[in-house]
């Protein structure tokens, strides 16, 4: 025999008095010990053989019994009022009414008096013309085992002696009215004849996504299941999408429809690197590959593995293989704790990581230019100057524009003036004063030193004072006239020599002229 059988032990039971009883789960009970199946242990067997005149196999069940609670709550969710019992541990299936007892026109909270809520839709969700949140269950119905629980909303009530004001509600549902997301306040509690207008940004958008991953757009003008819908995607029977708050509660609907997206196939991106040993950042990084299929094959190398980077003015060279500051490179000058430069796309991104080092530079000649200062003999005049200092080799240098003056006055008030073209004691002097033997005025930095040198004449000396000293008359001597010049070899002394003898001349005749001047003063 087997008393499992379809019919034989059934998990509910219901009696002709309307009750509803459950097969009880393993354990003690008055009764006695019952096992996983709710068989009375201390009856006989559930299956067997028959082995006496009568064999009794007890199935064990309990009453089933629910609750109904009512809960009261304002237009936001918060709660106004102590929740109710309307029914306690009855029997499932007995009706219930929380109408009738449990559903008061106005309570009183906090010293205000709040009232039910018409129809309509609020931030508690939408309510029934009961004043009931239908988010929770009916009003009226039969005990169920779970728990029932029973939701009904106020408002605040109005005092007629402040002004009136409303608020203005936006809804957005399906095209069968269901809600699709959370309605939004566009005008909190205002005075009546507050302007409004629900159009502005993100109170109406083109598109919505669901939490569960659903899209919906905005339908366009049609008749739809849920009403009428005008060219804004608004609900025509919910109140107009712009206007001034006229009533306590203005609701305006718009209507979405659900669209089917393709599944969008993953995608990754390959970004590269550019770091010095010590882990700085030494160029901008590249995308590589940017929003690829994943699978796609990639090579950093190719395209974004320069041999060099110039990195504010300097130059870096890729690493050779070994371990660095910044980690271990491998023989291509990537670091391996990155990505590797090559392989397939991933779902999300990879960094691949180059690293470069500062290129040793070869040490580039250079060299100087002094510029000296000499007379005709090669004295020096003037301190020399250093018209070029360590400049690479082949830099243009000019000793002229700055190194080159006209004139020189000496520390004793001595002045000199560049001497003319022409051959002088110290040598050939060209026609910018220079000495010809020395480097060129202008020209290029050679490695080494350039000396260039100039060459100057005195032109004037200072007047020093001399005491007093009587004159010796000198007699009066007939004037000679003076010898011809020799003619010298053009060597640029003629005029040195010219003005010797012209001076001696001038000496003479002018001691000449001072004894007679003598003579006749004693006179």
């Amino acid at each position: 025999y087997n008393t499992t059988e379809e019919g034989e032990k059934p998990n509910t039971i219901k009696t002709p008095d309307g009750k509803t009883y459950k097969i009880v789960p393993k354990g003690d009970y008055p009764v006695g010990k019952v096992d996983g199946d709710g068989h009375l242990q201390s009856s006989d067997p559930i299956k067997g053989k028959v082995d006496k005149p009568k064999s009794t196999i007890t199935y064990v069940y309990k009453e089933v019994k629910g609750n109904v609670y009512v809960h009261y709550v304002d237009v936001n969710g918060n709660k106004i009022k102590e929740s109710v019992t309307d029914e306690k541990d009855q029997p499932v299936d007995k009706d219930y009414d929380t109408v009738v007892d449990n559903r008061p026109s106005t309570i009183e909270f906090q010293g205000k008096t709040y009232e039910l809520v018409p129809a309509g839709n609020y931030p508690v969700g939408k309510v029934d013309d009961q004043g009931h949140w239908t988010g929770d269950d009916a009003t009226t119905g039969k005990v169920a085992e779970e728990d029932t629980n029973v939701t009904y909303v106020y408002q605040l009530k109005e005092d007629p002696t402040k002004p009136k004001e409303g608020d203005v509600i936006i809804t957005y549902v399906d095209e069968n009215g269901k809600e699709i997301q959370k309605p939004r306040q566009d005008t909190p509690n205002s005075p009546y004849d507050t302007p409004y207008n629900t159009t502005e940004e993100g109170e109406k958008p083109n598109t919505i996504k669901t939490p569960d991953g659903k899209t919906y757009k905005i339908v366009p003008k049609g008749d739809y299941p849920v009403g009428k819908v005008d060219g804004d995607g608004h609900l025509q029977s919910s109140d107009p999408i712009k206007g001034k708050v006229d009533k306590p509660r203005s609701i305006i609907t718009y209507v979405y429809k659900e669209v089917k997206e393709e599944p969008t196939q993953p995608k990754g991106s390959v970004y590269v690197h550019y770091k010095d040993t010590e882990g700085n950042t030494i160029k901008e990084s590249v995308t590589d590959e940017l929003d690829q299929p994943v699978g796609k094959d990639y090579n950093t190398v190719e395209d974004n593995r320069p041999q060099y980077i110039r990195f504010e003015g300097k130059t870096y060279e890729i690493v050779p293989v070994g371990n660095y500051t910044v980690g271990k490179v491998d023989t291509q000058g990537h670091l391996e704790s990155t990505d590797p430069t090559t392989g397939k796309v991933v779902e999300g991104r990879k960094d691949v990581t180059y690293i470069y080092k500062l290129k040793e530079q070869p040490t580039q000649p250079k060299g100087n230019v002094y510029v000296h200062y000499v007379d005709e003999n090669g004295n020096t005049i003037k301190t020399s100057v250093v018209d070029e200092k360590d400049q690479p080799v082949g830099k243009d240098y000019d000793t002229v524009v700055d190194n080159r003056p006209k004139t020189i006055t000496t520390a004793d008030g001595k002045v000199y003036e560049l001497v003319p073209q022409g051959n002088y004691p110290v040598g050939n002097v060209d026609g910018e004063g220079h000495l010809t033997t020395t480097d060129p005025t202008t020209g290029k930095v050679i490695e080494g030193d350039k000396n260039v040198t100039y060459v100057y004449k005195l032109v004037k000396t200072p007047n020093v004072p001399t005491p007093n000293t009587p004159v010796n008359p000198v007699p009066e001597q007939p004037a000679k006239p003076a010898p011809a010049l020799e003619q010298l070899p053009n060597t640029g002394e003629t005029g040195s020599v010219a003005s010797a003898l012209l001076g001696a001349v001038a000496g003479v005749a002018g001691v000449a002229a001072l004894g007679s001047r003598k003579k006749e003063d004693e006179k």
